[in-house]
């Protein structure tokens, strides 16, 4: 079965994040821990490969995580591949061929992308002009009823609570927040890569949701620490972005923010209760502890 996966597994790129897990999952759900070599010698084929991110990958996905190896051979059929026992590679051509399709698929969507990405930033900057610098119910949810924040108050309407994301200098879009704490962002807008950040300089932290950033800096001012703090709205986005400092994990009972932390190879601090992030420990146990299970990452460095 190995030889059959390598063979199908050739002709499959393994540059595409989402397709590089999901032959991970279908890969262990077949050969176990066994078929780690099967599929890093494959993932070595794309010029991002990390060594490190490859085994914490390997590490965090389950063999039962729903991709079987049914996917895998579907995907390398798609792409030419016989199932016929030959176990026959790739040729160098036909990868060649692969990598020319894909690029033509990418450089098409990528100028949908652009033009909805470019029309998302236009609105958020539209919207962000009607905001005002106001408190909102989000924020007294959140143990922070005197913060303000950026606040869009619709006529007849529930105000929202409005956070700028950023990729570099530029404004990508919004992560816009109901007073029930619904979140959503702008239709077509660029989320990977995108921040928003606390402080200007300092250690750095990167994070996923906005409230824990705010209870992170927070703590980190008591501490008398400066720190720029990475809200990067989601655990995909922070393994993207963190490549140094350290990560305040969220602990979700599916495992997605510890292995996200885990993947950046940084050090990292999780909450105690499954279910929690950091601004949930730091209202349960207060500024001063939550201050200093924060020191305690840093020595880990």
């Amino acid at each position: 079965m190995s030889e059959r996966i390598r063979s199908a597994l050739s002709h499959i790129l393994a540059d595409d994040r989402d397709i590089w897990v999901a032959m991970a999952m279908a890969t262990k759900s077949e050969l176990g821990d066994a078929g780690f070599d099967v599929w890093d010698q494959w993932s070595q084929t794309s010029d991002s490969y990390r060594p490190d991110s490859a085994k914490a990958v390997w590490r965090s996905v389950k063999a039962s995580g729903g991709v079987s190896c049914g996917t895998l051979f579907k995907t390398a059929i798609e792409n030419g591949w016989r199932d016929d026992g030959a176990h026959r590679r790739a040729t160098p051509a036909e990868m060649a061929e692969l990598r020319r399709i894909a690029a033509q698929r990418a450089t098409e969507e990528a100028k949908e992308r652009t033009a909805e990405a470019l029309a998302a930033a236009n609105k958020a900057s539209g919207i962000l002009a009607r905001c005002e610098l106001a408190k909102h119910a989000y924020l007294d949810a959140k143990g922070m009823p005197d913060r303000l924040g950026l606040v869009w108050a619709r006529d007849g309407m529930d105000p929202i609570l409005c956070v700028p994301m950023r990729i570099g200098a530029d404004l990508a879009g919004l992560q816009m927040i109901s007073i029930h704490g619904d979140k959503k962002f702008l239709k077509g807008q660029r989320t990977k890569g995108a921040e928003f950040v606390i402080g200007s300089s300092g250690k750095d932290l990167y994070c996923e949701g906005y409230a824990t950033g705010l209870s992170v800096s927070i703590c980190m001012a008591a501490l008398k620490i400066p720190a720029r703090i990475h809200v990067c709205f989601s655990a995909g986005n922070l393994a993207h972005m963190a490549r140094s400092g350290f990560v305040i994990a969220d602990h979700d009972a599916s495992g997605t923010g510890e292995r996200s932390a885990k993947e950046t190879g940084l050090p990292y601090y999780m909450p105690t209760n499954v279910g929690d992030d950091f601004n949930d420990e730091w209202l349960r146990v207060g500024t001063f502890k939550a201050s200093q299970l924060l020191r305690g990452l840093f020595l880990k460095k």
